[in-house]
């Protein structure tokens, strides 16, 4: 350290000492006051530079460590209590069920909604991956190679694979987050889940078997069985309203078709083969132009 710098800190803690103040409370100080500006901005300004001194600082570093950590978690914690606000509009609420929960898109409106609570840390998040970080496919890989094809027009179809590839890899990045905020979020909150409430439909409309959704409900990917037997039911209700409502314009038409289901089983013998059913389906179309 140069000596006249460590003449004017001798001094300057010398009068502090005789002032009976010691160096953390003389910043205490500063910052709380209100008449020395000057002196407060000149800490505030440099508070990043003070704080990386202090975290390099042996005896400091284990201090300095567990008060981000409080920090961080805490502004966490208000976020996740903010959002999981029946405000907000993230609770799924599966005996009222409706088809425009499923049909809107409701990654795009959660990934808004966490972007906007959360201060942008997503936008962020993402600008800060790169390519080779995530997912995605390998751009060389990509690359084909043809002879006839001049140098110019692989860079430019090159370039084209690399936008798409990123654009891709942006998509994905915001759906794993908006996956792992939804979990902590019905962690916090178990109304807050609307995300598992879609994917629970999914799977029940994809036929998952039971097993595998109380696997994904432990996980925090879904919502109970009992929770998505009601989101049917209701659901199923709105259609058959929305149907009735339909015919009775008269401005519907009706299409029928006959389909066979075969019911196979599981351990077949000879005075249990399954079974074979012949029905007949009704779909409503509506009719528009008709009044023309």
């Amino acid at each position: 350290m140069d000596t006249s710098l460590a003449d004017r800190l001798d001094n300057v803690l010398a009068c502090m000492e005789e002032n009976f103040l010691t160096p953390a409370d003389f910043i205490n100080h500063i910052l709380g006051s209100t008449e020395h500006e000057s002196a407060r901005n000149s800490l505030t300004t440099k508070a990043v530079r003070i704080c990386a001194a202090l975290y390099r600082e042996e005896h400091a570093h284990s201090h300095v460590t567990q008060w981000a950590i409080t920090i961080v978690r805490d502004m966490l914690r208000t976020e996740v209590t903010d959002l999981s606000l029946e405000k907000h509009g993230l609770r799924f609420k599966a005996t009222s069920a409706t088809v425009e929960q499923l049909e809107s898109a409701f990654m795009h409106q959660l990934a808004e909604k966490m972007q906007e609570v959360g201060n942008e840390d997503m936008d962020i998040y993402v600008e800060e991956r790169d390519l080779g970080e995530f997912g995605g496919d390998d751009i060389g890989g990509m690359m084909r190679e043809e002879d006839d094809v001049n140098e110019e027009a692989d860079d430019e179809q090159s370039g084209k694979r690399q936008r798409c590839a990123a654009e891709r890899n942006a998509a994905l990045l915001v759906i794993r987050t908006v996956v792992m905020i939804s979990i902590c979020l019905q962690t916090s909150n178990s109304q807050c889940n609307l995300l598992q409430g879609w994917l629970g439909f999914f799977m029940r409309s994809a036929c998952v078997p039971e097993k595998v959704v109380e696997v994904f409900a432990h996980a925090g990917l879904s919502i109970s069985l009992t929770s998505i037997h009601n989101a049917v039911s209701s659901i199923s209700r709105e259609i058959s309203s929305k149907i009735k409502r339909e015919v009775r314009t008269l401005q519907a038409g009706f299409a029928y078709d006959n389909f066979d289901i075969q019911f196979k089983a599981a351990q077949p013998t000879l005075e249990h083969r399954g079974s074979f059913v012949s029905a007949t389906s009704a779909t409503v179309i509506p009719l528009y132009g008709i009044n023309d």
